[in-house]
């Protein structure tokens, strides 16, 4: 299920961090962390297809977007979140985060093997963004 997934509805802004990750399931660990040990499965190679998702926020609020992305458990996902105010882009289950800049778009990108429903927001303005769903 790869390619570029947008939505050019407005999503209502969340209030707080949303749902924890499953109890039971791994959170992931970024690979190649000194002294982590990871149950995720490899970085697929850079000729596998990437699910991207593209988010852009305008007075921290998301303008464009999806309201939910699907995957399967070990696809690659690339994340690009673009917005006009400075913030902080937060996977939820999967606990990575990303500093945003107003303006530049920052990207982050991660191997979906923990299954389950995780919310992507911002820290400051509470925004949800979207939902991964891994299964």
């Amino acid at each position: 299920m790869a390619g570029a997934v947008s939505l050019a509805a407005v999503l209502a802004a969340a209030s707080g961090c949303g749902e924890p990750a499953p109890t039971g399931s791994p959170a992931g660990s970024p690979t190649g962390s000194p002294g982590a040990a990871s149950t995720s499965p490899p970085a697929a190679p850079e000729t596998a297809a990437v699910t991207d998702v593209t988010v852009t926020v305008v007075n921290g609020k998301p303008r464009t977007g999806p309201g939910r992305v699907k995957v399967r458990r070990g696809a690659t996902v690339r994340i690009t979140v673009t917005s006009d105010t400075a913030d902080e882009f937060h996977l939820h289950g999967y606990d990575r985060t990303l500093p945003l800049a107003p303006g530049r778009p920052a990207t982050l990108r991660l191997v979906a093997a923990t299954p389950g429903v995780f919310e992507a927001e911002l820290h400051h303005s509470g925004a949800r963004l979207f939902e991964l769903q891994v299964g």
